[in-house]
């Protein structure tokens, strides 16, 4: 909601819908923010999802949490992300990694 005045955003519910929508060839995805507790599938799901299918390729992920705990934190960076936003987060925080995400697009 911080950036929905910037950008065209398209919000998933749960972890399948993320990789639906990817998987949707008329998408036009840019950057995906990922939620680690999602329903269905978590967001560690979909990033071995993302891993498995080499998606980071065309799909630069930044992931957005609660979660703080050092173990969930290593684990995350392990995969081919470009950040980690922890909430609760201010809307110049968001910008940044925003940016920062879609710049990685460009490369």
């Amino acid at each position: 909601k911080v950036l929905e005045d910037e950008y065209e955003i398209l919000v998933a519910t749960n972890g399948d819908e993320v990789i639906e929508a990817v998987l949707d060839d008329s998408s036009s995805i840019k950057g995906i923010f990922l939620d680690l507790n999602m329903p269905v599938k978590s967001g560690f799901e979909v990033l071995d999802y993302f891993n498995e299918h080499n998606l980071f390729v065309k799909y630069p992920v930044s992931v957005i949490t609660g979660e703080d705990s050092k173990d969930s934190i290593s684990k995350v960076t392990k995969y081919a992300i470009v950040d980690v936003l922890q909430k609760p987060f201010s809307k110049e925080a968001a910008k940044t990694i925003v940016s920062k995400t879609l710049q990685a697009n460009e490369k």
